[in-house]
């Protein structure tokens, strides 16, 4: 009898642990607001963009920031250290330099007076210089003919990366129906030989890690990611799984567990859409992953995880300022978790984020903010800080 005693204390403290180190890991940092800093925005700029990027010219620090909804269309730059409007290039849907379909763009890595555009409505990648003149079309319609859907943007994180000259963008599935085996025949990502326009699939395909078949994929199969040029290393964060995938050739890859500590396991599934608003609500509420940012500064990684949310009485699913809490997970140079902070949903933005000189920089234009002001940009700072140095 003793013995079963025994037994079932160690199996009670066992559990106890399990469950210390699944929701309060004792990891070594978090992260911690180091400053604010305000831009100014004016009538003719929308305090939303679903494709803002930080870059450096010349020593200095920028903010390219996409103008093009509620009838804008141009590019932005700011000055982050002055906190002022840098610059700003006008766009034309029509003419010689006409851009009908803009749909995410950045500046290039290694030229930032140059940007790359998408134009997925007609099958184009566009490259212009910092006047708005049109360089050069890139045709991204697939060997069958059809338009890629591909993504460049930082609301759902797909920034595109170069790589010898070889433009790489992650792409949606080219079909709506798409059964178990299917999945190791469709590249992740395709690219552009930004020299002669060639285009290729990538040697990455999808993972099979759906165990289900479905028609009119809603979602379920989505991925963010980010490069490491340092190291040339690919870094994907799928929305429902809580692996992150990595690859340093571009053709092998290895997976790493990245879990949020505040989540349930993640089963990877398919969800189908079907035409109905249930599915859609469901794909809204559900928890997910979302953005994976590289440091370059602090050579770290930061992988965003949405808590289960429940849409109000005056909210659709397809409402884009939504007011989800999050976590940010981080993870050091070899994959290992070292911190995690959650943030509350009703003041940050998370789909506005970048990575900075001085830490993680995450927007306030949250419309549940009480602090919001259509006027400014503002966004937070977040820098590491060691837990052993509070003690």
């Amino acid at each position: 009898m003793k013995k079963l005693l025994l037994l079932f204390a160690l199996v009670q403290l066992y559990a106890c642990g399990s469950s210390k180190n699944e929701t309060e890991a004792e990891y070594s940092t978090e992260l911690k607001e180091l400053k604010k800093i305000t831009l100014p925005i004016d009538e003719r700029t929308y305090f939303l963009s679903k494709s803002i990027f930080q870059f450096e010219e010349d020593g200095k620090e920028y903010l390219h920031f996409e103008n093009s909804q509620k009838g804008m269309y141009e590019i932005v730059t700011f000055d982050l250290e002055k906190q002022v409007l840098a610059s700003r290039i006008s766009l034309n849907k029509e003419g010689p330099n006409g851009l009908p379909a803009l749909n995410g763009s950045r500046p290039m890595v290694d030229n930032p007076q140059l940007f790359i555009l998408s134009q997925n409505d007609i099958g184009k990648l566009t490259l212009i210089d910092n006047k708005g003149n049109l360089l050069k079309n890139y045709d991204i319609r697939t060997p069958s003919g059809h338009f890629n859907a591909l993504s460049l943007n930082s609301h759902f994180y797909s920034p595109s990366f170069v790589k010898d000259s070889i433009l790489y963008l992650g792409q949606h599935i080219q079909k709506p129906n798409m059964r178990r085996d299917e999945w190791k025949e469709l590249p992740m990502f395709f690219s552009i030989d930004l020299r002669n326009g060639k285009y290729e699939s990538s040697q990455i395909p999808h993972p099979s890690i759906f165990q289900n078949d479905c028609r009119n994929i809603l979602g379920g199969h989505r991925f963010c990611y980010d490069y490491n040029y340092t190291n040339e290393r690919l870094v994907c964060s799928f929305i429902l799984y809580d692996s992150i995938m990595v690859s340093d050739d571009l053709k092998n890859v290895k997976w790493y567990y990245a879990k949020s500590r505040y989540l349930k396991q993640m089963t990877p599934r398919l969800i189908s859409a079907d035409g109905d608003m249930k599915s859609l609500t469901e794909y809204a509420e559900m928890p997910k992953y979302s953005h994976i940012l590289y440091d370059k500064y602090r050579d770290i990684y930061y992988r965003f995880a949405l808590m289960p949310y429940q849409l109000k009485a005056n909210e659709t699913p397809y409402n884009t300022l939504g007011a989800e809490e999050f976590s940010v997970i981080i993870l050091d140079k070899d994959f290992r978790i070292i911190g995690e902070t959650k943030f509350p949903g009703n003041k940050y933005f998370y789909k506005m984020s970048f990575v900075g000189r001085d830490g993680l920089y995450i927007s306030e234009n949250n419309l549940a903010n009480p602090d919001f002001d259509e006027d400014k940009l503002v966004f937070a700072c977040f820098k590491l800080e060691d837990l052993k140095d509070k003690e």
